[in-house]
Protein backbone atom coordinates (compact mmCIF):
# COMPACT_ATOMS: atom_id res chain seq x y z
CA UNK A 1 0.00 0.00 0.00
CA UNK A 2 1.75 3.39 -0.89
CA UNK A 3 1.68 6.14 1.90
CA UNK A 4 0.61 9.59 1.62
CA UNK A 5 3.46 11.56 1.15
CA UNK A 6 1.57 14.67 2.48
CA UNK A 7 5.28 16.02 2.72
CA UNK A 8 6.19 16.46 -0.32
CA UNK A 9 7.78 19.30 -2.29
CA UNK A 10 7.76 20.86 -6.06
CA UNK A 11 11.41 21.00 -7.79
CA UNK A 12 10.38 24.80 -7.81
CA UNK A 13 10.34 25.16 -3.68
CA UNK A 14 13.43 22.63 -3.51
CA UNK A 15 15.82 24.60 -5.98
CA UNK A 16 14.61 27.77 -4.70
CA UNK A 17 15.22 27.08 -0.91
CA UNK A 18 19.24 27.42 -0.60
CA UNK A 19 18.73 30.96 -2.28
CA UNK A 20 16.22 31.80 -0.16
CA UNK A 21 18.36 30.89 2.98
CA UNK A 22 21.38 32.43 1.40
CA UNK A 23 19.12 35.67 1.50
CA UNK A 24 17.63 34.92 4.51
CA UNK A 25 21.74 34.72 6.32
CA UNK A 26 22.58 38.21 4.56
CA UNK A 27 20.08 40.32 5.51
CA UNK A 28 20.21 38.73 8.96
CA UNK A 29 23.57 39.79 8.89
CA UNK A 30 27.12 39.11 10.77
CA UNK A 31 25.94 36.64 13.15
CA UNK A 32 24.42 34.66 10.26
CA UNK A 33 26.93 34.73 7.87
CA UNK A 34 29.47 33.88 10.18
CA UNK A 35 27.87 31.19 11.61
CA UNK A 36 27.43 29.81 8.05
CA UNK A 37 31.00 29.03 8.21
CA UNK A 38 33.14 27.75 5.38
CA UNK A 39 29.71 28.35 3.07
CA UNK A 40 29.82 31.70 3.08
CA UNK A 41 33.97 32.26 3.46
CA UNK A 42 36.04 29.27 2.36
CA UNK A 43 39.39 27.98 4.07
CA UNK A 44 42.36 29.59 2.50
CA UNK A 45 43.95 25.85 2.59
CA UNK A 46 40.89 23.03 3.24
CA UNK A 47 43.18 20.02 2.52
CA UNK A 48 44.94 21.17 6.12
CA UNK A 49 43.16 19.12 8.73
CA UNK A 50 44.92 19.99 11.84
CA UNK A 51 44.05 21.06 14.85
CA UNK A 52 46.33 24.35 14.35
CA UNK A 53 44.95 25.29 10.85
CA UNK A 54 41.42 24.94 12.46
CA UNK A 55 42.24 27.57 15.10
CA UNK A 56 44.07 30.03 12.01
CA UNK A 57 40.10 29.56 10.61
CA UNK A 58 38.80 30.67 13.07
CA UNK A 59 40.69 33.61 13.47
CA UNK A 60 40.30 34.37 10.49
CA UNK A 61 36.65 34.21 10.49
CA UNK A 62 36.49 36.31 13.87
CA UNK A 63 38.41 39.46 12.08
CA UNK A 64 36.49 39.69 8.72
CA UNK A 65 34.01 42.19 9.21
CA UNK A 66 30.23 42.08 7.30
CA UNK A 67 29.28 44.98 5.63
CA UNK A 68 25.27 44.24 5.32
CA UNK A 69 24.64 46.44 2.45
CA UNK A 70 22.01 44.70 1.61
CA UNK A 71 20.00 44.33 4.98
CA UNK A 72 20.37 48.22 5.32
CA UNK A 73 19.36 48.84 1.44
CA UNK A 74 16.04 46.34 2.09
CA UNK A 75 15.04 48.54 5.32
CA UNK A 76 15.42 51.62 2.82
CA UNK A 77 13.14 49.74 0.00
CA UNK A 78 10.19 49.00 2.54
CA UNK A 79 10.73 53.15 4.33
CA UNK A 80 10.94 54.39 0.84
CA UNK A 81 7.64 52.52 -0.09
CA UNK A 82 5.57 53.49 3.05
CA UNK A 83 7.00 57.07 3.60
CA UNK A 84 3.36 58.03 2.73
CA UNK A 85 0.74 55.99 4.69
CA UNK A 86 -1.02 53.56 2.52
CA UNK A 87 -4.58 54.30 1.09
CA UNK A 88 -6.75 51.83 3.43
CA UNK A 89 -10.64 51.35 2.02
CA UNK A 90 -12.77 49.06 4.11
CA UNK A 91 -16.37 48.04 5.08
CA UNK A 92 -17.08 49.07 8.82
CA UNK A 93 -17.09 46.03 9.94
CA UNK A 94 -13.02 45.85 9.33
CA UNK A 95 -12.38 48.23 10.93
CA UNK A 96 -10.74 46.62 13.37
CA UNK A 97 -7.27 45.38 10.69
CA UNK A 98 -6.11 48.92 11.19
CA UNK A 99 -4.46 47.04 14.69
CA UNK A 100 -5.20 43.98 14.59
CA UNK A 101 -5.58 41.99 11.08
CA UNK A 102 -4.20 39.00 12.03
CA UNK A 103 -5.44 38.35 15.40
CA UNK A 104 -2.49 38.60 17.20
CA UNK A 105 -1.87 42.49 17.57
CA UNK A 106 -0.36 43.23 14.01
CA UNK A 107 -1.96 46.42 12.16
CA UNK A 108 -2.33 46.07 8.39
CA UNK A 109 0.21 48.89 7.61
CA UNK A 110 2.69 46.40 9.84
CA UNK A 111 1.66 43.24 8.30
CA UNK A 112 2.20 44.81 4.82
CA UNK A 113 5.49 46.09 5.49
CA UNK A 114 6.38 42.46 6.38
CA UNK A 115 5.09 40.99 3.68
CA UNK A 116 6.79 43.99 0.87
CA UNK A 117 10.33 42.96 2.92
CA UNK A 118 9.70 38.97 1.90
CA UNK A 119 8.86 39.71 -1.73
CA UNK A 120 11.77 42.11 -2.02
CA UNK A 121 14.07 39.62 -0.06
CA UNK A 122 13.07 36.19 -1.51
CA UNK A 123 10.82 37.04 -4.69
CA UNK A 124 7.66 35.63 -2.91
CA UNK A 125 5.05 35.26 0.14
CA UNK A 126 1.89 34.18 0.38
CA UNK A 127 -1.74 35.66 2.23
CA UNK A 128 -4.38 33.98 3.31
CA UNK A 129 -7.85 34.92 4.43
CA UNK A 130 -8.60 33.11 7.42
CA UNK A 131 -11.97 32.65 9.59
CA UNK A 132 -13.06 30.83 13.10
CA UNK A 133 -13.74 27.27 12.67
CA UNK A 134 -16.91 26.24 12.40
CA UNK A 135 -18.63 29.06 12.20
CA UNK A 136 -22.35 29.45 10.23
CA UNK A 137 -23.82 32.32 9.38
CA UNK A 138 -22.50 35.81 11.05
CA UNK A 139 -25.05 38.07 12.96
CA UNK A 140 -23.96 42.04 12.97
CA UNK A 141 -23.74 41.08 17.19
CA UNK A 142 -21.02 38.54 17.21
CA UNK A 143 -19.37 41.10 14.64
CA UNK A 144 -19.81 43.83 16.79
CA UNK A 145 -18.83 41.98 19.95
CA UNK A 146 -14.99 41.16 18.09
CA UNK A 147 -15.57 37.57 18.91
CA UNK A 148 -15.80 36.57 15.31
CA UNK A 149 -13.29 37.87 13.22
CA UNK A 150 -11.73 37.31 9.72
CA UNK A 151 -7.67 37.41 9.61
CA UNK A 152 -5.18 37.86 7.19
CA UNK A 153 -2.39 35.29 8.15
CA UNK A 154 0.99 35.91 6.76
CA UNK A 155 2.61 33.23 5.17
CA UNK A 156 6.68 32.93 4.10
CA UNK A 157 7.11 31.49 0.89
CA UNK A 158 9.98 28.97 2.64
CA UNK A 159 6.91 27.10 4.46
CA UNK A 160 4.96 26.71 1.34
CA UNK A 161 6.03 23.50 -0.31
CA UNK A 162 3.58 22.73 -2.29
CA UNK A 163 0.53 23.90 -5.03
CA UNK A 164 -1.87 23.02 -7.73
CA UNK A 165 -3.93 24.74 -10.13
CA UNK A 166 -6.86 23.37 -11.71
CA UNK A 167 -9.14 24.80 -14.63
CA UNK A 168 -12.66 25.09 -13.69
CA UNK A 169 -14.82 25.90 -16.22
CA UNK A 170 -12.74 29.44 -17.72
CA UNK A 171 -10.85 29.66 -15.38
CA UNK A 172 -7.94 28.24 -13.57
CA UNK A 173 -8.26 28.07 -9.39
CA UNK A 174 -6.30 27.03 -6.49
CA UNK A 175 -6.53 23.48 -5.56
CA UNK A 176 -4.32 22.60 -3.76
CA UNK A 177 -2.14 24.53 -0.99
CA UNK A 178 0.29 22.32 1.18
CA UNK A 179 1.77 24.83 4.25
CA UNK A 180 4.47 23.25 6.99
CA UNK A 181 4.27 25.09 9.90
CA UNK A 182 5.38 24.25 13.49
CA UNK A 183 2.92 24.42 16.17
CA UNK A 184 3.84 25.69 20.17
CA UNK A 185 2.08 23.59 22.78
CA UNK A 186 2.50 23.63 26.44
CA UNK A 187 4.18 20.90 28.04
CA UNK A 188 2.67 19.34 31.10
CA UNK A 189 3.96 20.86 33.23
CA UNK A 190 2.64 24.09 32.32
CA UNK A 191 6.26 25.72 31.80
CA UNK A 192 7.87 24.89 29.05
CA UNK A 193 6.86 25.09 24.70
CA UNK A 194 7.32 21.76 22.72
CA UNK A 195 7.56 22.86 19.17
CA UNK A 196 5.66 20.30 16.74
CA UNK A 197 6.04 19.82 13.54
CA UNK A 198 2.38 20.14 11.32
CA UNK A 199 1.42 20.36 7.40
CA UNK A 200 -1.89 22.17 7.08
CA UNK A 201 -3.02 20.77 3.48
CA UNK A 202 -5.67 23.58 1.88
CA UNK A 203 -7.97 21.46 -0.73
CA UNK A 204 -10.78 22.56 -2.91
CA UNK A 205 -12.81 19.39 -2.65
CA UNK A 206 -16.02 19.08 -4.65
CA UNK A 207 -16.20 22.85 -5.11
CA UNK A 208 -16.32 22.68 -1.58
CA UNK A 209 -12.80 24.68 0.71
CA UNK A 210 -11.13 22.36 3.27
CA UNK A 211 -8.43 22.29 5.66
CA UNK A 212 -7.08 19.61 7.40
CA UNK A 213 -3.91 19.02 9.78
CA UNK A 214 -1.36 15.82 9.43
CA UNK A 215 1.74 15.23 12.16
CA UNK A 216 4.05 12.71 12.47
CA UNK A 217 2.72 9.16 13.91
CA UNK A 218 4.48 8.77 17.34
CA UNK A 219 5.91 5.65 16.72
CA UNK A 220 6.44 5.08 12.93
CA UNK A 221 7.07 8.76 11.83
CA UNK A 222 5.35 8.63 9.02
CA UNK A 223 3.00 11.81 8.65
CA UNK A 224 -0.86 10.60 9.47
CA UNK A 225 -4.10 12.96 9.46
CA UNK A 226 -4.13 15.02 13.01
CA UNK A 227 -7.93 16.70 12.52
CA UNK A 228 -9.56 15.42 9.43
CA UNK A 229 -10.97 17.85 6.91
CA UNK A 230 -13.19 20.47 7.49
CA UNK A 231 -15.49 22.19 5.70
CA UNK A 232 -14.34 26.53 5.58
CA UNK A 233 -17.83 28.37 5.43
CA UNK A 234 -18.61 32.27 4.35
CA UNK A 235 -19.88 34.97 6.56
CA UNK A 236 -23.76 33.70 5.04
CA UNK A 237 -23.04 30.28 6.20
CA UNK A 238 -21.98 28.76 2.66
CA UNK A 239 -18.97 26.48 1.97
CA UNK A 240 -16.30 28.58 0.08
CA UNK A 241 -16.08 27.72 -3.64
CA UNK A 242 -12.31 28.84 -3.81
CA UNK A 243 -9.46 28.87 -1.56
CA UNK A 244 -9.00 32.30 -0.10
CA UNK A 245 -4.78 32.45 -0.88
CA UNK A 246 -3.01 34.60 -3.07
CA UNK A 247 0.96 34.80 -3.75
CA UNK A 248 2.51 37.74 -4.34
CA UNK A 249 5.81 38.45 -6.04
CA UNK A 250 8.36 40.51 -7.45
CA UNK A 251 7.50 40.33 -10.91
CA UNK A 252 3.72 39.15 -10.38
CA UNK A 253 1.00 37.52 -7.97
CA UNK A 254 0.78 34.12 -10.31
CA UNK A 255 2.46 30.59 -8.87
CA UNK A 256 6.01 31.16 -10.45
CA UNK A 257 8.90 31.73 -8.34
CA UNK A 258 9.82 35.25 -8.88
CA UNK A 259 13.64 36.34 -8.46
CA UNK A 260 14.64 37.59 -5.91
CA UNK A 261 15.42 41.45 -6.09
CA UNK A 262 18.18 41.18 -3.63
CA UNK A 263 20.10 38.72 -5.16
CA UNK A 264 22.86 40.25 -6.91
CA UNK A 265 23.16 42.19 -4.00
CA UNK A 266 23.64 39.55 -1.79
CA UNK A 267 26.16 37.91 -4.24
CA UNK A 268 28.11 40.93 -4.30
CA UNK A 269 28.01 41.56 -0.36
CA UNK A 270 29.06 38.05 0.03
CA UNK A 271 32.20 38.43 -2.05
CA UNK A 272 32.71 41.94 0.09
CA UNK A 273 32.95 40.05 3.26
CA UNK A 274 35.58 37.66 2.19
CA UNK A 275 37.63 40.21 0.43
CA UNK A 276 37.39 42.00 4.56
CA UNK A 277 38.47 38.86 5.55
CA UNK A 278 41.83 38.72 3.50
CA UNK A 279 42.35 42.42 3.70
CA UNK A 280 41.71 41.97 7.99
CA UNK A 281 44.13 38.77 8.21
CA UNK A 282 46.57 40.61 6.04
CA UNK A 283 46.08 43.73 8.08
CA UNK A 284 47.36 41.43 11.31
CA UNK A 285 49.93 39.12 9.73
CA UNK A 286 52.16 42.48 8.40
CA UNK A 287 50.38 45.47 10.11
CA UNK A 288 52.81 46.38 13.21
CA UNK A 289 55.87 47.44 12.45
CA UNK A 290 58.48 45.44 12.71
CA UNK A 291 62.47 46.51 14.13
CA UNK A 292 65.80 44.76 13.29
CA UNK A 293 69.19 45.04 13.39
CA UNK A 294 72.48 43.86 11.49
CA UNK A 295 75.93 44.33 12.32
CA UNK A 296 75.40 41.99 16.03
CA UNK A 297 78.48 39.94 17.40
CA UNK A 298 77.63 36.96 18.81
CA UNK A 299 78.37 38.18 22.68
CA UNK A 300 76.49 41.80 21.56
CA UNK A 301 73.79 39.70 20.61
CA UNK A 302 73.41 37.74 24.00
CA UNK A 303 74.04 41.10 25.96
CA UNK A 304 71.13 42.80 24.62
CA UNK A 305 69.12 39.32 25.21
CA UNK A 306 69.70 39.43 28.97
CA UNK A 307 69.65 43.32 29.51
CA UNK A 308 66.31 43.70 27.25
CA UNK A 309 65.43 46.21 24.53
CA UNK A 310 63.85 48.97 25.33
CA UNK A 311 62.30 50.84 22.12
CA UNK A 312 61.14 54.70 22.17
CA UNK A 313 62.76 58.37 21.73
CA UNK A 314 64.07 58.25 25.49
CA UNK A 315 65.72 55.07 25.02
CA UNK A 316 68.61 54.65 23.14
CA UNK A 317 70.53 51.56 21.68
CA UNK A 318 73.84 51.24 22.01
CA UNK A 319 75.33 49.28 19.18
CA UNK A 320 78.93 48.00 18.08
CA UNK A 321 80.57 49.89 15.79
CA UNK A 322 79.25 49.17 12.06
CA UNK A 323 75.55 48.29 13.99
CA UNK A 324 72.61 49.04 12.73
CA UNK A 325 69.17 49.72 13.90
CA UNK A 326 65.96 50.09 11.95
CA UNK A 327 61.99 49.31 11.48
CA UNK A 328 60.29 47.84 8.49
CA UNK A 329 57.06 48.45 7.64
CA UNK A 330 55.47 46.41 4.90
CA UNK A 331 53.81 48.40 2.52
CA UNK A 332 49.87 48.91 1.87
CA UNK A 333 48.08 45.58 0.86
CA UNK A 334 45.41 47.98 -1.44
CA UNK A 335 44.45 44.56 -3.54
CA UNK A 336 41.83 43.38 -1.48
CA UNK A 337 40.80 47.05 -0.41
CA UNK A 338 39.99 48.39 -3.54
CA UNK A 339 38.19 44.84 -4.71
CA UNK A 340 35.93 45.87 -1.42
CA UNK A 341 35.65 49.78 -2.64
CA UNK A 342 34.43 48.42 -5.98
CA UNK A 343 32.12 46.19 -4.82
CA UNK A 344 31.12 49.01 -2.27
CA UNK A 345 30.15 50.83 -5.51
CA UNK A 346 28.55 48.46 -7.34
CA UNK A 347 26.36 47.69 -4.29
CA UNK A 348 25.17 51.22 -4.07
CA UNK A 349 24.49 51.14 -7.78
CA UNK A 350 22.49 48.49 -7.32
CA UNK A 351 20.58 49.76 -4.84
CA UNK A 352 20.02 52.81 -6.56
CA UNK A 353 18.48 50.90 -9.79
CA UNK A 354 15.56 49.70 -7.66
CA UNK A 355 13.68 52.56 -7.03
CA UNK A 356 14.90 53.90 -10.36
CA UNK A 357 12.06 53.84 -13.28
CA UNK A 358 13.71 51.59 -15.76
CA UNK A 359 13.79 51.68 -19.53
CA UNK A 360 14.68 54.63 -21.98
CA UNK A 361 12.70 56.63 -24.43
CA UNK A 362 10.05 54.42 -26.33
CA UNK A 363 9.03 54.83 -30.37
CA UNK A 364 5.70 54.97 -30.91
CA UNK A 365 5.40 51.27 -32.08
CA UNK A 366 6.96 50.83 -28.79
CA UNK A 367 4.26 52.68 -26.82
CA UNK A 368 2.40 49.70 -25.37
CA UNK A 369 5.45 48.55 -23.44
CA UNK A 370 6.32 52.32 -21.99
CA UNK A 371 4.02 51.76 -18.79
CA UNK A 372 5.87 48.53 -17.78
CA UNK A 373 9.04 50.02 -18.69
CA UNK A 374 8.81 53.00 -16.48
CA UNK A 375 8.41 50.95 -13.09
CA UNK A 376 10.96 50.25 -11.15
CA UNK A 377 11.99 47.38 -9.28
CA UNK A 378 10.42 48.54 -5.42
CA UNK A 379 7.04 50.39 -7.25
CA UNK A 380 6.38 46.94 -9.12
CA UNK A 381 6.58 45.04 -5.78
CA UNK A 382 4.76 47.59 -3.99
CA UNK A 383 1.69 47.56 -6.57
CA UNK A 384 1.85 43.21 -6.65
CA UNK A 385 1.47 44.11 -2.74
CA UNK A 386 -1.25 46.45 -3.19
CA UNK A 387 -3.12 44.36 -5.28
CA UNK A 388 -2.74 41.24 -2.85
CA UNK A 389 -3.99 42.98 -0.03
CA UNK A 390 -6.98 44.33 -1.92
CA UNK A 391 -8.01 40.96 -3.13
CA UNK A 392 -7.28 39.80 0.84
CA UNK A 393 -9.89 42.40 2.37
CA UNK A 394 -12.23 41.16 -0.43
CA UNK A 395 -12.63 37.85 1.02
CA UNK A 396 -12.43 38.87 4.68
CA UNK A 397 -15.14 41.28 3.85
CA UNK A 398 -16.67 38.46 2.04
CA UNK A 399 -16.24 36.34 5.32
CA UNK A 400 -18.26 39.19 7.48
CA UNK A 401 -20.68 39.39 5.17
CA UNK A 402 -19.97 42.84 5.07
CA UNK A 403 -21.13 44.93 2.27
CA UNK A 404 -18.76 47.97 1.11
CA UNK A 405 -15.20 47.98 -1.03
CA UNK A 406 -12.03 46.63 0.37
CA UNK A 407 -9.12 47.91 -1.00
CA UNK A 408 -5.48 48.89 -0.23
CA UNK A 409 -2.82 51.10 -2.20
CA UNK A 410 1.00 51.30 -0.67
CA UNK A 411 2.69 54.78 -2.29
CA UNK A 412 4.84 54.41 -5.71
CA UNK A 413 6.32 57.34 -5.04
CA UNK A 414 9.58 57.11 -3.47
CA UNK A 415 11.33 60.66 -4.05
CA UNK A 416 10.79 63.38 -1.88
CA UNK A 417 9.65 66.29 -4.19
CA UNK A 418 9.96 69.77 -3.52
CA UNK A 419 7.71 72.48 -5.13
CA UNK A 420 9.36 75.44 -6.41
CA UNK A 421 7.28 78.69 -5.97
CA UNK A 422 7.56 79.38 -9.54
CA UNK A 423 6.07 75.62 -10.54
CA UNK A 424 3.53 77.47 -7.43
CA UNK A 425 2.57 80.36 -9.37
CA UNK A 426 2.38 78.34 -12.68
CA UNK A 427 -0.10 76.04 -10.96
CA UNK A 428 -2.03 78.92 -9.68
CA UNK A 429 -2.23 81.08 -12.74
CA UNK A 430 -3.04 77.73 -14.78
CA UNK A 431 -6.10 77.48 -12.47
CA UNK A 432 -7.26 80.73 -12.17
CA UNK A 433 -6.72 81.21 -15.92
CA UNK A 434 -9.47 77.92 -16.55
CA UNK A 435 -7.00 76.06 -18.03
CA UNK A 436 -6.09 74.01 -14.88
CA UNK A 437 -9.35 72.11 -13.54
CA UNK A 438 -9.42 72.08 -9.54
CA UNK A 439 -9.18 68.36 -8.74
CA UNK A 440 -5.75 68.45 -10.41
CA UNK A 441 -4.55 71.44 -8.66
CA UNK A 442 -5.09 70.39 -5.92
CA UNK A 443 -3.46 66.46 -6.65
CA UNK A 444 -0.19 68.22 -7.70
CA UNK A 445 -0.53 70.41 -4.30
CA UNK A 446 -0.91 66.95 -2.28
CA UNK A 447 2.38 65.91 -4.41
CA UNK A 448 3.85 68.17 -2.82
CA UNK A 449 2.64 68.04 0.38
CA UNK A 450 0.98 71.25 0.42
CA UNK A 451 -2.25 70.08 1.20
CA UNK A 452 -2.76 66.76 3.32
CA UNK A 453 -2.70 63.52 1.23
CA UNK A 454 -4.83 61.89 3.23
CA UNK A 455 -7.70 64.57 2.44
CA UNK A 456 -10.56 64.36 -0.34
CA UNK A 457 -11.76 67.09 -2.37
CA UNK A 458 -14.63 66.95 -0.56
CA UNK A 459 -13.02 67.62 2.74
CA UNK A 460 -10.85 70.26 0.83
CA UNK A 461 -13.93 71.86 -0.77
CA UNK A 462 -15.61 71.88 2.73
CA UNK A 463 -12.51 73.45 4.71
CA UNK A 464 -12.42 76.51 1.72
CA UNK A 465 -15.94 77.55 2.27
CA UNK A 466 -15.62 77.28 5.91
CA UNK A 467 -12.93 80.12 5.38
CA UNK A 468 -14.79 81.85 3.09
CA UNK A 469 -17.71 81.92 5.63
CA UNK A 470 -14.95 84.12 7.77
CA UNK A 471 -13.95 80.88 10.12
CA UNK A 472 -17.31 81.39 12.32
CA UNK A 473 -15.27 84.13 14.57
CA UNK A 474 -17.21 86.76 16.90
CA UNK A 475 -14.23 88.79 17.18
CA UNK A 476 -13.21 89.50 13.15
CA UNK A 477 -13.22 93.34 12.59
CA UNK A 478 -16.26 94.95 11.30
CA UNK A 479 -14.78 96.68 8.02
CA UNK A 480 -17.59 98.05 7.19
CA UNK A 481 -18.26 100.11 10.37
CA UNK A 482 -14.27 100.58 10.36
CA UNK A 483 -14.52 102.44 7.01
CA UNK A 484 -17.32 104.68 8.56
CA UNK A 485 -15.42 105.74 11.91
CA UNK A 486 -12.90 106.71 9.99
CA UNK A 487 -15.04 108.80 7.17
CA UNK A 488 -16.58 110.60 10.17
CA UNK A 489 -13.50 111.44 11.95
CA UNK A 490 -12.27 113.04 8.91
Amino acid sequence: MQKNDVSFKRDEYKKSQPIWKKLDDVCEGQLAIKDGGVDYLPKPNPNDLSAQNQARYSHYVARAVFYNATGRTLQFLVGAAFRQTPQLENPASLNYISDDIDGAGVGVFQQAQSTLASVLKRGRHGLLADYPRGQGQTTVAQVQSGNIRATAVSIEATDVINWRYEKHGAVYKLSLLVISEVSEEITPDGFGLASIPQIRVLRLDGGMYTQELWRKDGDSKDWVIFEPPWVIKSGNGQPWTEIPFTFVGSENNDATVDQSPLYDMAELNIAHYRNSADYEDSAFFVGQAQPWMSGLSEEWRDHLQETGIYVGSRNPILLPEGGAYGIAQAQPNTLAKEAMDQKERQMTALGAKLVQPGGAAKTATEAKGEQQANYSVLSLAAENVSSAYTKVLGWMALFMNAPGEASMELNTDFIEHSLEPQMLTALISAYQSGQLPESDLWGQLKKYGVIDPEKNDDDIRAELELQDDGLGLDDEPDVAIAEDELDANI
